[in-house]
């Protein structure tokens, strides 16, 4: 999809992170924006940016993880004048973290309703409708690196970001016949509010060193946002966002078991390390 002046594109967490930066980059490219989000004040602020940008902008505060009302979202957006929506970005997501024995059945249900749930239902509240207004369309799934890297301490987080790599990949193979392409986007750590809205049981001097090293060396939202719009301009299928993780990830291409020893050490040498008393 090379030309997106006057595509209409549809996000979903666009009120901040990844979500508001992308609406940002699509607007600058000339599209029509559906930005959605669960939280108002961030939802009207990006409204007003991309607006900003002389782009249009129609705000639908909700929660993606009621089937409900993402179907009636889908249904007012065809509703409207263009009557279609060419570009669906699924990127309403949540940060869950701990050790395993201490998560909840209620956290489990929380990060699932939210990372996973959202992408379902935006599936299959706006594919069927994409597929019968023809002409194809692009599918953006807002993934992450641990979705392709079993990390320790965000074992329900893995869960939910490998569960949307399994969900794209199928739809890549399915939708093409409609010309309907499929991205998923893993971001490694981004400069984002979802730490500040994590549930984290962790200790807290880890903590404290993970939000101090994402605020010094992980990148700012925007350059996962041009990505994620280039996949969508070059229809490309897989993009990994950030370069942290990267050798973890050739690890564990290279060897599964040797990646499980090396994480393991790691992962007892930073919790001893961390957990050690200041001096």
């Amino acid at each position: 999809m090379k030309v997106l002046r006057g595509k209409v594109v549809v996000i979903t967490g666009a009120g901040s992170g990844i979500g508001r930066a992308t609406a940002l980059r699509f607007a600058r490219a000339g599209a029509r924006l559906h930005l959605v989000d669960i939280a108002p004040e961030g939802l009207a602020t990006a409204c007003a940016e991309v607006e900003a940008l002389g782009a249009r902008a129609t705000p639908h505060q909700l929660d993606c993880a009621d089937a409900a009302a993402m179907e009636r979202l889908a249904a007012d957006i065809y509703a409207e004048p263009e009557g279609r929506v060419d570009v669906l970005h699924n990127n309403a997501g949540v940060c869950l973290g701990g050790p395993i024995e201490h998560i909840s059945l209620e956290d489990w249900r929380w990060i699932v309703d939210v990372n996973l749930w959202t992408v379902v239902h935006g599936v299959r509240s706006f594919v069927p409708r994409m597929i019968a207004q023809g002409g194809g369309g692009h599918l953006v799934n807002t993934a992450s690196m641990a979705g392709v890297i079993g990390l320790p301490f965000v074992a329900p987080y893995c869960a939910t970001k490998f569960a949307v790599m399994g969900l794209s990949e199928s739809l890549a193979a399915e939708l093409g016949r409609h010309d309907i392409h499929v991205s998923v986007i893993c971001p490694g750590g981004t400069r984002t509010g979802v730490l500040a809205n994590a549930r984290l049981e962790l200790p807290e001097r880890f903590s404290s060193w993970l939000t101090k090293a994402l605020a010094r060396w992980a990148p700012d939202p925007d350059r996962v946002a041009r990505q994620v719009v280039e996949a969508v301009r070059a229809e490309r299928s897989f993009v990994m966002t950030g370069v942290d993780l990267l050798p973890l990830w050739a690890l564990r291409r290279l060897s599964i078991p040797l990646y499980h020893r090396v994480a393991g050490a790691l992962t007892r040498w930073a919790h001893a390390a961390l957990s050690r008393p200041a001096t």
